[in-house]
């Protein structure tokens, strides 16, 4: 988009950020978008973990077009310092998939995308 405000993990370091994590409603909700990797983790940990504290988390994967493991740590830290499984909404195929395969599905609610939104 031109014109549009930089979002602040681009003015904290200058550069355009491929993914990033940003908390709302207090910390209950975490919007997930573009690329979680590792990089986004070593932002964002910290951060996370501390919203996640006491609380039910809701994670919005609407628009998460690539995660690794360190997408997945985040999502881990979520079901360990929130008193009940992280609710995951809009889940893609492909983090889905990681999901199951590290055997983590059960940590958490899942609420999968629905197939109109591809």
């Amino acid at each position: 988009m031109t014109g549009a405000a930089p979002r602040p993990c681009e003015r904290e370091t200058g550069m355009r950020q491929r993914g990033d994590v940003h908390v709302e409603q207090g910390g209950a909700l975490w919007v997930m978008e573009g690329e979680i990797d590792n990089a986004v983790r070593e932002r964002r940990e910290a951060q996370l973990r501390d919203a996640a504290a006491g609380r039910r988390i809701t994670v919005d994967l609407t628009r998460v077009t690539f995660m690794d493991s360190g997408g997945l740590r985040l999502l881990y830290h979520a079901a360990e310092h929130s008193p009940e499984p992280p609710v995951l909404r809009g889940v893609p195929h492909h983090v889905a998939e990681r999901l199951d395969v590290a055997g983590a599905t059960t940590m958490f609610v899942v609420v999968p995308r629905e197939s109109s939104q591809g």
